[in-house]
């Protein structure tokens, strides 16, 4: 479960931004709330709105940059001359000083602080910390580091020696994750559990919509599963088939299928077949969703995803939103983050305040993230009785563009 997470100087981000999931003391929709043992609370589910090259991608492009970094920065330290890094460009000084990555987060009831500051020739700073549950705020050293220098705890003082292997520009914990170290692999295996979709990436769909997901190939348990799904969904596909290509076998002896999507003809009660890449991008997206989906909810992971709403109706993004709030589909507390422009569902019957975020641009062109929860009128905060999708089309909580007439055809 993410709790926090803080970037600075990245891409339209000159500034710290910081996306809190820990909920506010507001009142309402306490079902969309995860309640831990120490009766903390937690949100599972944010939306955050802006304009068109606001920067409410970037948060969760910055998210995925952060977990690329972990997950390669050793594998991949002795081929990279420089770290890749997305600094703000339209300030002189942000383009040379380092950026900042950091987490707060919970994995097997257990809660990691971990970040980084780093530049494109060295990781300057990195820090570790557990939490100690028998003091409130209090976090427990696993590790912190300055430039070459270590400071570890006890049990990693044993892996002293073979900290030499470690380069400016290798993150230590992407290092500590190939040792046997159950905390470090704790933080390491979260990263790794936590799934970032990018709908804004136009490669990324269209090699997305040609995947399947792995249930469909399962005869049993799993097909009947996103084949329920897909009723449930009303897009009027009864179940998926899959067809091996012959001779299609590559050198790993991986097959390629032909998938069909299987529709009842209801004059003839015939179950009639469609090549499954003739269904429309929406149903695709929908289908290539569900084991993300699945596997967050069964599991309790964090789920991001950039434009969640695009090509799907605001019915159906509702009815993805509220699989995650309600009780009873999601039993472990799992989470989603997603970018969006659906106003339809930005609402007080679906949205807590403090689950409404939004991204706008200063007169630097730097963007700035801001809550619904903490945005103030004229001092006053906003009442949960609001209409927040027609205040904020109406400007009233900015984060929409500012459009100029335009004359077509003009001299």
């Amino acid at each position: 479960m993410l709790i926090q997470f803080n970037c600075k100087n990245f891409k339209s981000y000159k500034d710290e931004f910081s996306l809190d999931m820990t909920a506010t003391t507001i009142k309402e929709h306490k079902e969309n709330l995860i309640i831990s043992k120490k009766n903390e609370k937690y949100l599972k589910v944010a939306a955050i709105y802006g304009a068109n090259a606001s920067g409410k991608s970037n948060i969760i492009e910055a998210f995925q940059h952060m977990k690329f970094l972990v997950r390669t920065s050793f594998s991949e330290a002795s081929k990279r001359k420089i770290i890749p890094l997305k600094r703000f460009k339209f300030d002189e000084k942000s383009k040379k000083i380092e950026s900042t990555f950091e987490v707060f987060f919970k994995y097997k009831e257990n809660e990691y602080q971990y970040g980084f500051e780093l530049n494109s020739e060295e990781i300057k700073e990195e820090w570790l910390y557990k939490r100690d549950f028998r003091s409130k705020e209090k976090y427990n050293l696993i590790f912190e580091r300055t430039n070459q220098k270590f400071q570890l705890n006890e049990k990693l003082k044993s892996f002293t020696e073979i900290l030499r292997g470690v380069t400016e520009k290798t993150l230590l914990l992407s290092f500590l994750a190939n040792v046997l170290y159950e905390e470090t692999k704790n933080v390491y295996n979260w990263f790794s559990e936590t799934t970032v979709l990018n709908f804004g990436d136009s490669l990324f769909e269209i090699m997305s919509s040609r995947a399947l997901p792995n249930c469909c190939f399962d005869e049993t348990d799993g097909n009947k599963k996103i084949n329920n799904y897909l009723k449930a969904i009303d897009v009027g596909i009864e179940s998926i088939r899959t067809e091996k290509i012959q001779g299609s076998e590559d050198e790993n002896g991986k097959l390629s299928y032909k998938a069909f999507s299987r529709h009842l003809n209801v004059e003839t009660g015939v179950i009639e077949e469609l090549p499954l890449k003739e269904e429309s991008s929406g149903t695709l997206k929908m289908i290539n969703l569900y084991e993300h989906i699945n596997k967050a909810l069964l599991n309790g992971y964090t789920l991001f995803v950039d434009e969640l709403d695009a090509k799907l109706h605001p019915l159906l993004t509702k009815y993805l939103v509220q699989l995650f709030h309600n009780e009873e589909t999601n039993k472990n507390n799992a989470q989603l983050i997603f970018s969006t422009h659906d106003t339809n569902n930005l609402v007080k019957e679906v949205f807590r305040r403090d689950q409404i975020w939004f991204v706008e641009k200063d007169e630097n062109n730097a963007s700035i993230l801001y809550s619904l929860a903490e945005y103030k009128i004229k001092d006053k905060k906003i009442r949960n009785d609001a209409s927040y999708n027609k205040d904020y089309l109406g400007g009233r909580y900015g984060a929409v563009p500012i459009l100029k007439e335009f004359e077509i055809g003009g001299e």
